[in-house]
């Protein structure tokens, strides 16, 4: 019988939890942080430990491999380690050490698979500040990576270097490392970051689809003075530029999501310079997105709020600049693979359920060179990126199960 050990599992995701950057709100652990090296480095030790042969590749992705019996396209499983400021212990964490977890699981109970297994902590899935999402999987899988955003600047730190410290060799990023044909199938559990599934008390679920995200570091750049002796004809204000993007950034995703495909927008970060109280800034970066399930929807959102943007900024004299513009693909699984993965989870726990993904994840970009599929547990209260963060324990080990059985399943079919 194949069976995951939770104790092990948990005891690995409290192990993990303590990697974490100092004086910092939750378990966070950005890229390129010294705790995000340094819990890769735990993970590797733990990768060999289990009998897995560990690489990382150019762009950085940390691999475990145990071979099968063919010569035959690997089966990737995996998800990321990096978090948000003040992340949870559970996001993206649950995906790489259930796929960790899967190996040993496998391995325990006799199974040898005909397909090689490889499991995967894709590198820097988070949103960064150089602007990036789904960074590793994205070099890995795309020519979508730009040779200019290595000199990108956050700090001191260019996004060349804090690849390079994370153990990637980011001058030979120049073509994408896997191709079509490379991966048989890849599967990715994951919290659901969402409160379908605890208000329907379920406990599983197969994910019907991932959603398309469109984001951009905006750079607005106006003229500081002093904010009483300035008239407001005379003024060239930044931040008053963005307040008119963050209305057009609601209003578009508002409109757009009375058509069911989830649409949804949001300026999470803004800087402005000199931020005083009393001299109108000169300098403000900001990054709105803007994401919906149906591709030709969320392109019809940017390209209106590029437009009010622009409008916005020329209004007022103030300059904008665009940098490390991304695109991700939305996804939708193949019927093959998503009835397989249904099929699983529903002989777990019959009350499974079918739910699209609001969030965006490294399968975005391996759905582009394989077949992908995803599993979602639940997120009490809903919460994500936040460090209340929780999935019960037996909740985690059931979505391991689910995962290691699928493949498994996959295995013997393909």
């Amino acid at each position: 019988m194949l069976q995951i050990n939770p104790q092990r599992l948990l005891d690995d995701i409290n192990t993990l939890s303590t990697y974490t950057e100092p004086d910092t709100p939750g378990w966070t652990r950005r890229f390129p942080s010294a705790a995000y090296v340094r819990g890769r480095q735990w993970l590797r030790e733990r990768m060999e430990h289990a009998g897995l042969r560990t690489w990382q590749d150019a762009a950085g992705n940390l691999f475990g491999q145990r071979d099968g019996t063919h010569k035959l396209s690997p089966i990737y499983a995996g998800s990321h380690t990096d978090t948000v400021m003040g992340g949870g212990r559970y996001d993206g964490i649950l995906g790489v050490l259930g796929a960790l977890e899967s190996a040993r699981a496998i391995r325990e109970a006799g199974i040898t698979l005909r397909h090689p297994f490889v499991m995967a902590d894709y590198l820097a899935e988070e949103a960064t500040d150089y602007g990036i999402a789904c960074m590793g999987s994205m070099i890995a899988c795309t020519h979508d990576f730009k040779a200019d955003w290595l000199t990108r600047k956050v700090g001191d730190i260019t996004l060349r270097e804090a690849i390079a410290q994370m153990g990637g060799q980011p001058d030979n990023m120049h073509q994408s490392l896997l191709k079509t044909g490379d991966v048989a199938a890849s599967l990715e559990l994951h919290i659901e970051q969402g409160p379908v599934l605890e208000a329907h008390d379920m406990r599983l679920a197969a994910v019907s689809g991932i959603v398309g995200i469109r984001r951009a570091i905006f750079e607005l750049s106006g003229k500081s003075n002093h904010a009483g002796a300035t008239p407001m004809a005379l003024r060239k204000d930044p931040i008053a530029a963005l307040g008119q993007m963050i209305v057009a950034v609601e209003a578009i995703a508002k409109r757009h999501a009375r058509n069911g495909h989830g649409a949804v927008g949001t300026i999470g970060k803004i800087e402005v310079k000199p931020n005083q109280g009393n001299v109108i800034a000169n300098h403000v970066l900001s990054i709105p997105e803007l994401r919906s399930l149906d591709m030709a929807e969320l392109d019809a959102m940017w390209a209106e709020f590029m437009a009010l943007a622009q409008q916005a900024c020329d209004g007022r004299g103030v300059a904008v600049q665009l940098f490390n513009e991304t695109r991700l693909q939305s996804v939708i699984p193949p019927q093959w693979l998503h009835e397989m993965v249904l099929g699983v989870c529903q002989r777990l726990t019959p009350n499974t359920i079918v739910t699209p993904s609001g969030a965006g994840h490294d399968t975005n970009y391996l759905a582009l060179i394989a077949p992908a599929c995803m599993i979602f547990v639940p997120s009490v209260d809903g919460r994500s990126h936040a460090p209340e963060e929780h999935t019960a324990p037996e909740d985690l080990a059931l979505g391991v199960q689910a995962l290691a059985e699928s493949i498994v399943a996959v295995d013997q079919c393909n």
